[in-house]
Formats: C-alpha cells, sequence, structure tokens
C-alpha cells in the first residue's frame, strides 16, 4: 500500500501473519513493549509511486506534487495492534491526522527540553572552548623556591563544567626524559564567568633552558579538554621563564596598598632597587681563554647575584605563609601596612619565624590597634626598653627611641626584620654604611662581611678555607693535595692536582654562587641506606662472566663435538644466556634485597620555649623491585631531594647527580593534596618533605631558652643529665654546640654520634668520596663521620667558596637542594647552635636551636 501525504510515497509492509489486523504508524523510537506484537516498517518505495502493485491508498495530485522527499534510508514503524482500517482502504485522513500529531510532539518535545535546561543544571560537551592562561607574578623567580603563579581558566558559556584541571610541567622540553611532575587541580567548576586562582608551582630542579614547558587540559568525565596556549594546535606548551641551572638570583616582594599598585613611590622605588646583592658582589674573574668564549656568559652568571622585584597588590598577598617561601624579602610600603588583614599578618609571622626577611617602611596614616600589635611582635624587645612604638590619633606610627629616625633591625625566631623611617628623602637617610647594615641584616650576611660597610664583600683564599675544613695544601713531586689535621691524605698519586686552581676546582672551592646541593644529601643517601644491603662483590661477577664465555665456547665446542651436534649451537646459545642471567639475577637478589626499605631524617628548627617553627623530612626509600608509593601530605613541600655524585671523568669533582623527578601531585597543592612516585628497583630515592607547621609533641622537655646550658662547660654537663634522664629504654641521645670556638660535644665520651673521638675524624662528605677505594661504593666505616659531618656542615656552612661563603643563610625555600638548611652564622661570635640528636629504630631526628648571646 502507498501514500503520498506522508511526505514522500512510502510502501506499507505487513508482516504475513498480522494482513488482516491493519496498521498504526509510530515512530521508530517509541517500541511497544510487549514481546507479542508483531513489527513491520514503514520505508520508502521508489518504484511505486502513486499506485503500487497492491491495493493503494491515494491521496490528490496537488499532496503528491508538494511533498517534500525523504532521505534514501528514512524508516518508520508500525504497530499492528491498532486498528487504522483494513487492508486496501484509502485512509488520508488518518495518515494527514498522523502527520499533525507528529508536529505537535516534536514541539511539545522542544518545550520540554527548553524547560529542563532552565530548571536544572546541565553538563557542557567535551567541545565547549575553555581557554587558559598562566600568568607568573614576577618576571623571574627566586633561587630554588616555588613560583607563584596565576591561573586563569576562560569559559563564557552558562552550562555548568565540572573537571580537573591537568599540568604537565618538563624542564626544558615536552618529552619523558623532562617530566618533572603531572600537578591536578581537582574539582574545578565552571559556570559563565572566568575561573582565576593563585598557586605556587612546587620548587623543581633549575631549568636547562631558562624555561619550564606546560602541557595543560582540562579533564572531564566526557573527555578531555586541550588549553593549549595556541587554540589550532592542540599540542603547544606554554612558556614559563625560570632561572637557570647557574644562575644565583633573589626576589624581593614590593608590596602595595595603592590602587595603581605597578607604579610605585619614589621612596618604594628606592628600596626595590636598593634591597639587593648586586652592588656588593665583586666584579667577575678574567674572561676565559680564547677556546672558551662559548662559556663566557655562563661564567659571569656564576659569579654575581641578580635582584628582581615584583610589584604585589596588597589585597593579593597571601595568607598562606608556604607561598611567601617564594621571596628573600617582603617589602610593606606605599599605604600596604594599613591594609593588611589579620590572615596575611599571621602568615608573615610564621614565615619571618622559620627565617623569612621583612622590610617595613610605615608611610600609612590609618594604621589600627592590629597593625600596631603586629608591629610591636616584630621589634619590640624586653631587653630594649628605649624602643617604644604607638600609634597617633591620626593612624600614623609613633616611633620613641633615643635616636632621631632610626633604623630598626631585629632579629625575629629564625627570620630578620626591618623598620626603616618615615622621612620625606628616604636615599639622603640611608647613606652608604646604614644601608648596607639593612642589605646585609635582611640577606642574613656573615657578619664578617664588608656589606655591612656599604662595600663589596671579598673573596677567601683557597688556604683560609682549607683551614676552615681543618685542612692545608701540600705538594711533592707528583703534584698538590690535601693534609687531613689527623696526618691522613686526601688521595694517592694518580688523583693529584697539577695546580691550586686545579685542587680547588676538585674540592668545589672555586667562586661559584649558582644554587649547590647541601653536603647532607650525601649524608642520607649514605647513612640511611638498609645496613643489610651490599654490593655484588666483584670476585663473584667476574666468575660469573668467566664461566659464561667458557660455556658458549669451549665447552659449547667441545662437548656437541663430541656428540657430533654442533647444528644445535644456536640452540644452546640462548639456553646457555637465559640460565646464566637467571643466575646473575638471583645472585644480585641474595645481596641487594632488604626487608628495610630506608631510613629517615628528621630536622626540627626550633626558637623560644622551644617551639617548632620548621621541619624537613628527608626519607631514603631503596626496594628490590618496582613500586608506586602514594601518601597523603598537607601544607608542606614534596620534592625529590637532589644529591652529590662523584664526576669519575673529572678527578672526583663533586656534582650534582639527577633525580627520578616524576611526581604526581593530585588536589591542592600544596595545602592539602596526594603525591604519587614510582619507585625503581634496587635504585635508592631520596625524598623531601618541608612544613612550616610541625608538630611539637616529640620535642624534648628541656629549659632551651636556658643560655648557659651551651655556654658554660657546667651547663653543658647538666644538659647531658637532663637528655640521659628523658631518654626512653629505646632511644638514642646525644648533642652537641657549635661556636666560633668550635665544635664541642655534651658527651664527650659516651655520645653515639658526637663524641670527641669521631668529631676529630674531620670526614666530611666531600672528603669521603675521594678517599682511596670508596670509587662506586657504599662507605662502609664511614657512615658515622660521613653523618657527623653532613649535619655540622648542613647547619653552619664555612670553608666555602659558594653563596654560602658571603651569607649564613638564606630565607625558606623548600627546594630539593635544601640550601635553606644552614642557620648558623660561623662567623659570629655572639651566636652557639644547639643540635640535639635523638635516634629510635630507622629514624634520627635533630633538633636546632640557635642562641644569641651578648658578648662580656
Amino acid at each position: 500500500m502507498s501514500c503520498g501525504c506522508l511526505t514522500d510515497p512510502v510502501a506499507i509492509l505487513h508482516p504475513p501473519a498480522q494482513r488482516q489486523r491493519g496498521c498504526g504508524i509510530q515512530d521508530w523510537r517509541y517500541p511497544s513493549t510487549s514481546p507479542s506484537v508483531a513489527w513491520g516498517e514503514v520505508g520508502r518505495s521508489e518504484a511505486t509511486f502513486g499506485r503500487g502493485p497492491g491495493m493503494s491508498a491515494r491521496c490528490s495530485q496537488a499532496a503528491r506534487v508538494a511533498q517534500t522527499p525523504l532521505p534514501r534510508t528514512s524508516l518508520r514503524s508500525f504497530d499492528p495492534s491498532i486498528d487504522c482500517g483494513s487492508e486496501g482502504t484509502d485512509l488520508p485522513d488518518r495518515a494527514c491526522s498522523t502527520h499533525r500529531l507528529r508536529g505537535c510532539a516534536t514541539w511539545l518535545l522542544l518545550l520540554l527540553a527548553v524547560f529542563c535546561c532552565t530548571t536544572a543544571p546541565a553538563v557542557a560537551q567535551p567541545d565547549r572552548l575553555v581557554s587558559l592562561k598562566l600568568e607568573p607574578l614576577s618576571i623571574r623567580g627566586r633561587s630554588s623556591s616555588v613560583i607563584p603563579l596565576q591561573i586563569k581558566l576562560e569559559y563564557n558559556s552558562n552550562q555548568i563544567l565540572e573537571g580537573d584541571l591537568v599540568m604537565e610541567v618538563y624542564n626544558s622540553n615536552p618529552t619523558d626524559a623532562d617530566l618533572m611532575a603531572t600537578i591536578r587541580y581537582e574539582g574545578i567548576v565552571l559556570q559563565g564567568t572566568d575561573y582565576i586562582f593563585n598557586t605556587v608551582l612546587p620548587p623543581f630542579e633549575h631549568s636547562h633552558n631558562q624555561q619550564y614547558m606546560i602541557t595543560c587540559w582540562f579533564d572531564t568525565p566526557e573527555g578531555r579538554l586541550s588549553l593549549s596556549r595556541d587554540p589550532d594546535d592542540p599540542a603547544e606548551p606554554h612558556e614559563l621563564l625560570s632561572i637557570g641551572a647557574f644562575e644565583r638570583a633573589t626576589l624581593v616582594c614590593s608590596v602595595s596598598g595603592r590602587r595603581d599598585f605597578l607604579k610605585p613611590s619614589k621612596q618604594r622605588a628606592f628600596l626595590d632597587r636598593s634591597l639587593s646583592l648586586e652592588p656588593y658582589s665583586p666584579n667577575p674573574g678574567p674572561a676565559p681563554a680564547a677556546d672558551q668564549q662559548l662559556n663566557r656568559q655562563r661564567i659571569l652568571d656564576t659569579q654575581r647575584v641578580q635582584n628582581y622585584a615584583c610589584s604585589w597588590n596588597v589585597y593579593e598577598l597571601p595568607g598562606d605563609p608556604l607561598h611567601l617561601c617564594a621571596f628573600d624579602i617582603v617589602l610593606l610600603a606605599d599605604n600596604s601596612l594599613s591594609r593588611l588583614e589579620d590572615g596575611q599578618m599571621e602568615a608573615l609571622l610564621t614565615w619571618v619565624k622559620a627565617g623569612g626577611s621583612l622590610c617595613v617602611l610605615p608611610d600609612d596614616n590609618r594604621l589600627q590597634k592590629p597593625h600596631l600589635l603586629f608591629l610591636q611582635t616584630l621589634f619590640e624587645r624586653a631587653e630594649d626598653p628605649d624602643l617604644h612604638l604607638s600609634i597617633t590619633d591620626d593612624g600614623n606610627l609613633l616611633v620613641i627611641s633615643d635616636e632621631e629616625a632610626p633604623v630598626v633591625n631585629r632579629r625575629f625566631g629564625l627570620g630578620r626584620v626591618t623598620l626603616l623611617p618615615d622621612v620625606e628623602d628616604l636615599p639622603e637617610r640611608l647613606s652608604g654604611a646604614d644601608l648596607g647594615s639593612v642589605v646585609g641584616h635582611l640577606f642574613k650576611v656573615r657578619s664578617n662581611s664588608e656589606v655591612f660597610d656599604g662595600e663589596q664583600w671579598g673573596q677567601s683564599s683557597l688556604d683560609a678555607l682549607l683551614k676552615a675544613r681543618g685542612a692545608v695544601v701540600r705538594k711533592d713531586r707528583n703534584g698538590f693535595y690535601l693534609q687531613y689535621k689527623n696526618g691522613r691524605r686526601s688521595s694517592g698519586s694518580y688523583w693529584r692536582a697539577t695546580s691550586r686552581e686545579d685542587l680547588a676546582a676538585q674540592l668545589g672551592l672555586n667562586y661559584e654562587l649558582q644554587p649547590k646541593v647541601n653536603p647532607i644529601a650525601v649524608t642520607a643517601m649514605t647513612t640511611l641506606m638498609p645496613k643489610d644491603v651490599e654490593m655484588v662483590p666483584s670476585y663473584i661477577i667476574a666468575l660469573l662472566l668467566f664461566a659464561y664465555v667458557i660455556t658458549i665456547g669451549p665447552v659449547d665446542w667441545f662437548v656437541l663435538g663430541f656428540f657430533k651436534a654442533r647444528k644445535y649451537t644456536w640452540l644452546l646459545f640462548p639456553i646457555v644466556t637465559a640460565f646464566f642471567t637467571v643466575l646473575t639475577v638471583r645472585i644480585a637478589h641474595n645481596y641487594m634485597a632488604s626487608t628495610d626499605t630506608g631510613g629517615r631524617f628528621t630536622i626540627v628548627d626550633l626558637v623560644d620555649d622551644g617551639q617548632p617553627v620548621r621541619q624537613t623530612d628527608l626519607q631514603l626509600h631503596f626496594y628490590a623491585s618496582q613500586v608506586t608509593l602514594e601518601n597523603e601530605t598537607s601544607n608542606s613541600f614534596f620534592v625529590p631531594a637532589q644529591t652529590i655524585a662523584v664526576n669519575q671523568l673529572s678527578l672526583h669533582q663533586p656534582v650534582p647527580q639527577s633525580t627520578y623527578r616524576n611526581v604526581n601531585y593530585h588536589g591542592r597543592f600544596p595545602q592539602a593534596y596526594s603525591h604519587q612516585q614510582r619507585m625503581r628497583q634496587w635504585e635508592p630515592q631520596l625524598n623531601r618533605t618541608f612544613t612550616l607547621s610541625p608538630k611539637a609533641d616529640k620535642v624534648p622537655k628541656i629549659p632551651w631558652d636556658d643560655e648557659t646550658l651551651v655556654t658554660t662547660t657546667e651547663g653543658r654537663s647538666r644538659l647531658a643529665t637532663l637528655l640521659t634522664e628523658i631518654a626512653s629504654p629505646n632511644q638514642k641521645v646525644d648533642a652537641v654546640v657549635l661556636n666560633q670556638q668550635g665544635q664541642l660535644p655534651v658527651f664527650k665520651m659516651d655520645g653515639f654520634l658526637f663524641s670527641m673521638q669521631k668529631l676529630a675524624s674531620g670526614l666530611g662528605p666531600i672528603e669521603a668520596m675521594q678517599q682511596p677505594g670508596m670509587y662506586g661504593q657504599i662507605y662502609q666505616g664511614f657512615e658515622d663521620q660521613v653523618a657527623i659531618q653532613g649535619i655540622l656542615q648542613s647547619s653552619s656552612r664555612s670553608g666555602t667558596q659558594d653563596f654560602f661563603s658571603v651569607v649564613s643563610q638564606v630565607s625558606p625555600q623548600g627546594a630539593g637542594s635544601m640550601e635553606d638548611l644552614p642557620i648558623h652564622d660561623s662567623t659570629d661570635p655572639n651566636q652557639w647552635l644547639l643540635i640535639v640528636a635523638v635516634k629510635e629504630g630507622d629514624e634520627t631526628t635533630f633538633y636546632r636551636r640557635v642562641f644569641h648571646v651578648a658578648s662580656n
């Protein structure tokens, strides 16, 4: 049967068993649920137009002329249970009414869709346009620190789009070898407006090409949306400028409370330029030879300090102290002090107490009581009653002091603070020496430096540096070598230096200011390894190789020749190879497999009343098979630590060793997140976790504010008694005091780590690597000596020709290089450092407290 009014000629095909029941025309998308109903199809019949070979239902010729042809494959279904007339009967009215009903149903469906969109949230499809902008909050960053960043997701649709922002950070090139981290910001909801938030990237290792490459996408349940820099190229990564591996850069956060914060006042512009170590850095050394001109720029970078200042709106100053680890100094000027909120002031106090530096220019006239309490906490001291701070009725700061317009430099915890006078001409008020004292104080320059006099710092000679290490330079017919204070020489004649400059390069004492790895890295890699792990002896490896060669050579030839079966050589060879491979793996497992996975160092820094202000955890992982570690972390940085290796191609010169850098971060870094890291088989991996909110429940209960415990012999004896009394049966306790006078053990003969005998060995991490027989081996027999000198040199750097020959400490960073661990100035006779070591199982905790005792 054909019908011309159903928008095109069609043939209505009835199942044979239902021809007598009629037809019911119905959309194919709504089938009957009854299994007993037979279904047919309504389809186009090109051969039948008008009257078909069977019975037909005809309409007017005009209806057939006005019809619109259907697509070739259009089909409809019919329900034979509905009676619409017998076969062969004309049905123009029924067919036309069906067509009208279909039109009404379509309008009803459209209205229903509009109603659902306005009453219920819809999930946007993955093809919605989303773009990303990564805006660094400073022109260049600070060496070995987190990177402040503003992330902006642009999305203009009213529909809700939920998903995770994923960022893959590469060192220089977007390749698997350069992948450092994958960061996933979870639970982002976009709807109708831009999504903007400030964050920090983890303190990665420095980029080889002074830029990071970042690949981003938005991960939704429906699929992945590319967020490349170029909308036409989904694979185009974002570029982020960074500090190079051979640069030393400092960063000042210049905070303004004015609307146009990018335009500093005269006072703030002067401080942005002047709070820098650049003017006090000596000129670089002589130009290299002609064949080394390509390294000229690198040599210049390693011998100078570059300073950057970034302007911040006070309302964007973070309330998380970990975010402030991106800066060396925070400067409050241009009416920013009076606009600080309680959370921001609390973050500044926490950060400064942990080692940061804060400079305040009180050019405000809207100060209130919370701001006054903030300044009084930082600057007023009971031992200095001549300084008092208050505010006037007009909201200005009133400094009551014996000196007119004083420059106030104070220590606060491990950090430094400076209060500048609010004068009309600050450059005229700060003379060369006054400005040098401010710069030296805020950058924690060594106390004997010429910077405090407004002059450039000097470079120490090789002899002076080695004397601080307890060694002197000697020369014989084979060249230059080191003679330690206990009579031991540095190495055999094969490794002698041909000149003093070559010897300084071997020892890492050439003048270079770029970031270097803290010596405690070698200590951790040496002493935290499982005790039952052994290297496969060389003679066993030699025997295996000899047996393998004999088996595939003479044995194969003579045995197969005896049986006249040399044609089976190619069958015997893979069998023998597989056998020796399995045997070698089993022997390696026997020596290197361990039920222990490594130990832990915990370094806790204390201030007044024994309050912990920051903590570093160094965890060594060593597994006999590949595993993936996952842990939950909050309010802390987690990064792979950088270690020191021996450059065997350059006379045992210590060089940084690459780490397994790829870490997956999930959540909100650094507030609350989880991290995943894949451990390689038989490869030790050292990780660092850094926090500014440590717990105080495990701190030994001793009078941490009693200066006599470290400055007098009687006090140290009393300290030994106190530590012995509080130690539990499964704990070992030891302590040492550092001062310009030297290293003073608390337990002179009974200490498990800092005894007089072990301190006298004078074997540091670098020297341990240069001893004969230490070529690529675990330092068996030297673990205690390496541990002692590693923790001492990481706490008080001396005898160096790097950046720590200029400064005694830096503001907190949390990086894998661990440059922020030193806290003691060995050139200051008024500083005393107490280190208490508590060992329990595989974990050793070091509690450090700096005392400032004025000389009599």
